[in-house]
Order: structure tokens, then C-alpha cells, then sequence
């Protein structure tokens, strides 16, 4: 959507250039050293300060005539604020895990904005649960559930979203798992791309969208589409139930923006 509206910038607003900036809060000095954008006898608190717009190279849009005459010629230029989650530069190999974590946390839109998940599945083993185990004084062995996941889970459901949970039993032989989540969509009619899975590696793969816990194993984390900063048992279903909500709602705010577009063009 940023170059949609950027691009709208020049075809509505008769804008000749227009290119992609970030706004960042960083105090900047001269080598001598002599401050370039604060007062030092009162500095202010970055949050309260509105800071600075950077370009970050994301795009450049010009007209025809302004490219053909080198950009000598240009009569209103604008610039087009990009939030900082959509803004990592790469320069040297540490970017490189900083844009990861970025991705793992915003998502990358450019490929999940369309996922509409229909159906949520997720382990209870390693997911909803830490793998404590507590035994009662008769005996008997119970398990804990956050109540963060739990009203996680009630969030799906009352955006109409089916959840479904997979114990231990459903998960000791790959193949009768496989056999029996294709029995699940042919009975509910829906596509892979349509179901949001979270639990291991080998059983992401086919479905639209999968999470993991942080503390999942590295092969895990590495294969997951969304990594979650909390850990199983501690309000990771609940983070990615909110994630998939917000996937959600950018589905239908892309549907409604396409519209709004071809009447408009």
C-alpha cells in the first residue's frame, strides 16, 4: 500500500517528486563535538520529541517531464512517511538479523496481508502449555493453562475463527496427524491457506500461516512465519491470536482500499 499512496501523491495531488522518509530520534553531533538538532542545556526526552525524517531509500517517484529534465526542474516535491516497522536499512551483517526479527514480529505484509485465516490449530503440548506437569495428592498428574491464552483462544472464536486443539495422543504418529487434519478441511471445505497452525516445524509447512513460541528450538524459530516473543504457557497463543486478527484486518482494509481504487482510476 505505500506505493499505491504514493503513487496517488502524484496522480491526485500533482505532486512532480515523491520519495520515502522515516522519522527517527537520534541527537546528532558535529565531530568537534558542536549538537546539530538539540539544545544541550535542555534536552529534551525522545518520546516527547517529534524527531527528524530521514530518506531510507525505500523509493523515488518523479513525473516524465521531471526525470527528462534530470530533476533540474521540479515544482512540488512531498515526501512519503513510511512507519519504522517498514524501515531497515541493510549496510552490514548485523541488519541482517535486525530486518529478520522485524519480519517475525510485524509479519511481512507483502505476502500474508491476504490471509484469512477460517480455521486455528494449535498443540496443546509446547503451545498452550510449558511442559510443567503438576500431581495432585491423589495422584493424579494436571497440566496449567494461562488465562491469557485461554481469552486468546475466545478472541478467535468470537471473530467467527474455529479453533481446535491437538493433545498428545493426536500427535505421536506424523503421518495419522497429516491424515487427519486433511480430514478436518474436507469436512469444513477449506484450503491450507485458509488454516493457521502453531506447533513444530514438520507440521508447518502445508497451512497459510504458522507461529512458534520463543522458546521453541532453533530449526523451529527458523521455519516459523511468526516468531513469538512470549514463551509457551506465558502468552504465546494469545500473542499469535492477536497476530492473526491483525492479519485479518488488513485483509479487508486491502479488499476495501482495491475498491475504492478501481472507482477511482
Amino acid at each position: 500500500h505505500h506505493i499505491r499512496e504514493a503513487l496517488q501523491m502524484i496522480t491526485e495531488q500533482g505532486c512532480d517528486y515523491v520519495f520515502s522518509v522515516v522519522r527517527r530520534h537520534q541527537f546528532r553531533w558535529e565531530e568537534n563535538p558542536t549538537s546539530l538538532n538539540i539544545d544541550v542545556a535542555h534536552r529534551p526526552r525522545r518520546q516527547d520529541w517529534h524527531g527528524e525524517l530521514y530518506e531510507n531509500g525505500s523509493f523515488y517517484f518523479s513525473t516524465r517531464t521531471a526525470l527528462e529534465s534530470s530533476l533540474k526542474q521540479l515544482g512540488k516535491i512531498a515526501y512519503y512517511e513510511m512507519l519504522p516497522e517498514y524501515s531497515v536499512d541493510i549496510d552490514v551483517d548485523i541488519d541482517w538479523p535486525v530486518a529478520e526479527q522485524r519480519v517475525l514480529r510485524f509479519g511481512y505484509f507483502g505476502r500474508e496481508e491476504n490471509v484469512a485465516v477460517r480455521l486455528f490449530l494449535c498443540k496443546v503440548s509446547g503451545c498452550l502449555t510449558n511442559g510443567q506437569i503438576f500431581t495432585s495428592v491423589s495422584g493424579e498428574d494436571h497440566v496449567a493453562i494461562n488465562a491469557r491464552d485461554v481469552a486468546g483462544i475466545q478472541m478467535l472464536q468470537r471473530e467467527n475463527i474455529e479453533v481446535q486443539l491437538c493433545g498428545l495422543v493426536q500427535l505421536i504418529c506424523y503421518n495419522c496427524y497429516t491424515v487427519k487434519k486433511k480430514v478436518i478441511l474436507k469436512l469444513k471445505k477449506l484450503r491450507w491457506d485458509k488454516v493457521a497452525f502453531m506447533g513444530e516445524n514438520y507440521q508447518l509447512n502445508p497451512v497459510g500461516l504458522n507461529g512458534v513460541p520463543c522458546d521453541s528450538v532453533v530449526a523451529d524459530l527458523i521455519a516459523a512465519k511468526y516468531m513469538c516473543q512470549r514463551p509457551a504457557g506465558n502468552g504465546a497463543v494469545r500473542e499469535f491470536a492477536e497476530y492473526i486478527l491483525m492479519l485479518k484486518k488488513k485483509s479487508l482494509l486491502q479488499v476495501h482500499q482495491e475498491h475504492i481504487d478501481r472507482d477511482n482510476f
